[in-house]
């Protein structure tokens, strides 16, 4: 198992990633969701990877307290996080309002990997 780091961001925890798109890469900070089915990142991030809402492959519904938000899925061309990548890995995109972060690594990564959150150490094992 690989010791990663993490950042804390009021109590989130950041993660660093690396997204790879039609037009090179992005680095980009997700925070850790165990409660989001899909990993989901802000259109601007998309736009710079050169996608449009031309490029989906299926629409996608955000819920929250607030409502319902409408974007679209894609599929990156990779996803590098945590010492790990999945190349053509699908991602939903939405605007979450969030600073400082680029968006959310959800379910849809986490649950290929065993992982260990120490709070203490602000470390992953994977």
């Amino acid at each position: 198992m690989a010791n990663i780091s993490y950042t804390l961001d009021k109590r989130l925890i950041i993660v660093q990633s690396i997204l790879q798109g039609k037009y090179g890469e992005y680095d980009a900070d997700l925070i850790l969701d165990t409660g989001a089915s899909l990993t989901i990142i802000d259109p601007s991030v998309i736009e710079e990877l050169g996608y449009t809402a031309d490029d989906k492959s299926a629409p996608s519904i955000v819920k929250s307290p607030i409502g319902k938000e409408k974007g679209f899925r894609i599929h990156l061309h990779a996803l590098e996080c945590l010492g790990q990548r999945i190349e053509n890995f699908e991602i939903a995109c939405h605007s979450l309002g969030l600073q400082h972060v680029d968006g959310l690594l959800g379910m849809n990564f986490l649950e290929k990997y065993n992982f260990c959150i120490y709070p203490d150490k602000q470390i992953i094992k994977i």
